[in-house]
């Protein structure tokens, strides 16, 4: 009988020291900070840094407008860019140089805690940050934010397609384009920790949640979903999942695309997404 109970104490005990270490280091599972290097911000000359304050301390997104002499004009179209957990907002510049719309302007993301900013990154931080982002820019650009907001639409990918969708319920901006998205970070979880344990997360997003939240309104944006076939860390099951949710999504599968390369192999195909007319 005593041995009995010592199995199922140390059992107990192994389990406690899991979910404590679970509790502990999810962050660390979830989130990836680096700062930049001495010259990665210093070489954009024409990126303006937009700089203000939030629970987490000092923030800083990034502003560029494709046509290079229309810096501190108001743009036709603003997309508002937020990247991958281990991405940072500058990584975009490439993309964002390509962009073939001369009237329009990007604000690139960093999460709490990246790059220039201070803090630590969760679902709740970043919402604050992109928020204080969009009405910092529109102290920059001269304009209140309503006259911004039309003009809004967000581009989101792996975990940044979970920050546009919170961002989204809160300015409903004209389109959003999702790549790479998963269902919610408590489904990813099951694949890393298993079910129940994966109930422990803290920072589930949930972008089944919020895309269905989204599609309710009256007006709801046009949404794009983009998945690679060949996505080795969200599965492309996921993808489709979240297309299912409504006819209205409009959902593309790349052909050999995987996680991280999508964002150059299909770069056309993202760009269609965001010229598309409504």
């Amino acid at each position: 009988m005593n041995g009995i109970f010592n199995i199922w104490g140390v059992l107990l005990l192994t389990l406690a020291v899991v979910v404590f270490f679970l509790l502990i280091w999810q962050h660390q599972m979830i989130y990836y900070p680096r700062p930049y290097g001495r010259s990665g911000v210093a070489a954009l000359k024409e990126v303006a840094r937009i700089s203000y304050d939030t629970d987490q301390g000092r923030q800083v997104a990034y502003y560029l407008h494709t046509n290079l002499d229309a810096d501190a004009e108001l743009p036709d179209n603003l997309w508002v860019v937020s990247g991958g957990d281990a991405s940072l907002a500058l990584d975009w510049y490439d993309f964002t140089s390509h962009y073939p719309d001369s009237q329009a302007a990007f604000l690139l993301l960093d999460y709490p805690g990246y790059g220039e900013s201070e803090g630590r990154a969760s679902p709740q931080a970043i919402a604050q940050s992109s928020m204080r982002a969009l009405d910092t820019l529109a102290e920059y650009l001269k304009v209140e934010p309503r006259i911004l907001a039309p003009r809004i639409s967000l581009l989101g990918h792996s975990l940044g397609a979970a920050v546009a969708l919170k961002l989204a319920i809160k300015i409903n901006p004209q389109r959003i384009v999702l790549v790479s998205p998963f269902t919610s970070m408590r489904e990813m979880a099951i694949r890393v920790v298993g079910w129940p344990l994966n109930y422990l997360m803290l920072h589930n997003f949930d972008n089944r949640a919020r895309l269905m939240e989204l599609l309710a309104l009256d007006l709801p944006p046009r949404i794009f979903i983009l998945h690679g076939e060949q996505d080795e860390i969200i599965p492309v099951a996921m993808g489709r999942e979240l297309a299912e949710i409504s006819s209205v999504i409009t959902y593309r599968e790349i052909k050999g695309g995987d996680h991280n390369g999508i964002l150059l192999t299909a770069e056309a195909e993202i760009y269609q997404a965001m010229l598309e007319k409504p």
